[in-house]
């Protein structure tokens, strides 16, 4: 009976190892559109600096409206924070003083935007010892 039950086992485990195998070797996400996406938000990482750096109102609004197309359903993390996509919005605003097309951008972008900070998943900003950064997608 114990070999019986050892042929068993060891007949079960090798007729199971190759779907294993299977599902182990399936990419987890499609490269390609993950390297994009990784582009892009370093993209409008730049575009939100560039504008804070030099007070424009529309490079801050386009980074914002790139990670939001980016992000599809997560949240974007930079520094090991949640970014505020909301407060970005707010510091374009501001910068924009009374030009009325600029603070309606923003404000249609606004719901869309605020909903990207709430979430289980999202995107790290992630910089190594080298000075290598990038953007890596994070879920808890």
């Amino acid at each position: 009976m114990k070999r019986f039950l050892t042929a068993l086992t060891l007949s079960a485990a090798v007729l199971a190892s190759p779907v294993l195998a299977q599902e182990a070797a399936k990419p987890a996400a499609n490269p390609a559109a993950q390297a994009e996406a990784q582009s892009t938000l370093q993209t409008a990482n730049a575009m939100i600096n560039y504008g804070r750096s030099k007070k424009d109102a529309l490079a801050m609004i386009a980074g914002v409206q790139m990670m939001v197309a980016v992000a599809q359903g997560t949240t974007i993390e930079a520094g090991g924070q949640p970014m505020d996509l909301g407060k970005v919005l707010d510091e374009a605003v501001a910068l924009a003083g009374d030009d009325q097309l600029v603070i309606a951008k923003a404000e249609a972008l606004r719901d869309e935007a605020e909903t990207k900070t709430r979430g289980a998943c999202y995107w790290e900003y992630w910089c190594d010892w080298y000075g290598y950064c990038e953007y890596w997608y994070v879920c808890y």
